[in-house]
């Protein structure tokens, strides 16, 4: 047996600006509806019911039902014509729709002195129950190690979860089994895939195989490529926290190395760096200015990355700014400050410890393939947080085996920047993989500052990383539960 949902809404009155001020008081409708947004699933109803009570003091001319995405006139309801206080009702059929729908309505009630208020309903149409998944990273991967972190949002409607299987080319390399007792609706996929030493141009596939407790099911391919070479963005559209629009555009070298970072605000801002290079093909000098709007700028910082000759080990990190006059004119050169120095590496080449206003130890690196690699997994929230107090300190917990299209190998994560551009870093150029995780790294922080974001991505057809989107899980009020989206254009 179907049930038919409805929603009681209340309208109270009906209300219209007119130029003539001596007309009689119209008065304004009290809408007090609990149902602005409703959810109705197919498996259970062929209908909805938008109902609620309506008074209309001067009489109803007409009532429309229109789209509330373009305006369009979806029916003219001429029933209740002529009356004042009524109980409205209108019947939408939900037969034809067997997928998750949207339906956005709005109810437009005319009188008979042509005065009309509006009130919007959305219908959420959920299909028929049937097992699904929403994947991290879409269907269309490009792996840079021999596993791949298989994860998505397991639901079956109405239905409870029977089993899951994730396969490789054929073989089984994960399964569960759910007890009657479960009675699991939604459940959460994460489990790493080995996937070995792939070919390069060719194409493998892995296959999330899930059936519910009616035995439905379903089979959702993830083809997979390997990844040797990554394709650089020719820019990168940024949404902050605040939802300020920030173009990135990255410029590379013949040998593709990154040699210049725009990061542009919607007014014309640019925050602008140089890089230069040693012959180790290692960044030895970052120019930064702030560009105006009008093309002008006060200052440029230089900052300069000194190595032990003949290695890739830093020694020191220094900076100098040079002041300038609108045209860009130098007019006076600061003295050369020491920003960071005493750098001590291990056996591995990973540095354990550096000076900056206090010693910054036991710095976080991760091998999360198994691989011998020493991945840099520090999260600087703040440049004044590289130092010895550890509860200010955060790191990468997970990543997956996808390579950020534009990590610089070449630029030491170390370089103490203004908050706008240590935050692109963070995200962009450092992590040589995509992250999923961060945690605080001191086990006695117990507060709320710390932002410990985490990521999830997609991938076009090709691989390519089309989106980053970054969720701050702590922090103050500006930023807890914040979203920041980075979209890849290449």
């Amino acid at each position: 047996m179907k049930y038919i949902y409805s929603a009681v809404l209340g309208l109270l009155g009906l209300a219209m600006f007119q130029a003539c001020q001596s007309d009689p008081v119209f008065p304004d409708p009290g809408f007090e509806i609990g149902d602005q947004r409703v959810e109705v699933r197919r498996d259970t109803a062929d209908y909805y019911d938008i109902s609620f009570k309506m008074n209309v003091p001067n009489g109803v001319d007409h009532i429309d039902l229109l789209d509330a995405t373009d305006y369009t006139l979806l029916d003219e309801i001429d029933e209740f014509n002529g009356k004042t206080n009524f109980d409205f009702n209108y019947r939408v059929d939900l037969t034809e729709f067997e997928k998750d729908t949207v339906l956005n309505y709005i109810i437009k009630v005319v009188d008979k002195d042509a005065r009309s208020t509006n009130r919007g309903i959305r219908i959420d149409v959920k299909g028929f129950s049937f097992p699904e998944i929403r994947l991290v990273g879409g269907t269309s991967i490009a792996v840079a190690a021999p596993v791949y972190n298989v994860r998505g949002i397991i639901s079956t409607g109405l239905n409870t979860i029977s089993t899951v299987k994730v396969l490789f080319e054929g073989e089984e390399q994960y399964s569960f089994t759910a007890t009657p007792e479960d009675m699991l609706y939604e459940m959460t996929l994460k489990t790493q895939v080995f996937v070995g030493e792939l070919e390069e141009g060719q194409e493998y596939t892995i296959e999330v195989i899930i059936t519910d407790d009616k035995g439905q099911e379903s089979i959702t391919p993830i083809t997979v490529r390997k990844s040797d070479f990554v394709k650089k963005p020719k820019y990168i559209n940024y949404s902050n926290y605040l939802g300020s629009l920030i173009t990135i555009t990255p410029t590379y070298d013949d040998q593709d190395r990154l040699v210049v970072f725009d990061y542009t605000f919607s007014n014309g801002t640019n925050h602008h760096n140089e890089f230069s290079y040693n012959e180790l093909n290692m960044v030895d000098t970052i120019s930064y200015r702030t560009i105006n709007s009008s093309g002008t700028y006060s200052r440029i910082t230089y900052t300069y990355i000194n190595y032990v000759e003949g290695t890739t080990q830093i020694s020191s990190i220094e900076e100098q700014i040079f002041n300038t006059d609108d045209n860009g004119n130098v007019t006076s050169i600061g003295s050369v400050n020491v920003e960071s120095d005493e750098f001590v590496y291990n056996e591995k080449g990973e540095v354990v410890s550096f000076f900056t206003s206090s010693r910054c130890e036991n710095i976080d690196y991760q091998d999360p393939f198994g691989l011998g690699e020493s991945i840099f997994s520090e999260f600087w929230q703040d440049d004044s947080y590289l130092g010895s107090n550890t509860v200010r300190r955060q790191h990468r917990e997970g990543y997956d085996p996808i390579l950020i299209p534009t990590f610089e190998a070449g630029l030491p994560p170390f370089v103490k920047y203004n908050d706008i551009m240590l935050n692109a870093f963070n995200d962009l150029l450092w992590h040589k993989y995509i992250m999923t995780k961060t945690v605080p790294t001191d086990p006695s922080y117990s507060s709320s500052y710390l932002r410990e974001p985490s990521y999830t991505y997609q991938a076009d057809a090709d691989g390519n990383i089309t989106s980053i989107n970054k969720l701050y899980n702590k922090g103050t009020s500006f930023y807890y539960q914040a979203t920041e989206v980075y979209s890849f254009f290449y």
